[in-house]
């Protein structure tokens, strides 16, 4: 059986704030470890986009890696 290559995290609520911005994460691509995250500022949407897994708070990663 082959693994998930893409976990949804929007039911686990996890975020943090960088440059006055609300960034909520939505997804991680196992395959290339990317994350599909939406950023608010001031509580309004602006965009949906993906960043490197690497590139997220070290608590944020402990919290993510027992899921993959």
């Amino acid at each position: 059986m082959a693994k998930k290559r893409i976990i949804d995290l929007s039911k686990q609520n996890l975020s943090y704030e960088e440059k006055n911005q609300i960034i909520k994460i939505l997804n991680l691509n196992q395959q290339s470890m990317n994350l599909e995250v939406s950023i608010f500022q001031n509580n309004e949407f602006i965009k949906k986009t993906t960043i490197a897994f690497a590139h997220i708070p070290k608590k944020l990663k402990a919290k993510i890696n027992p899921l993959c």
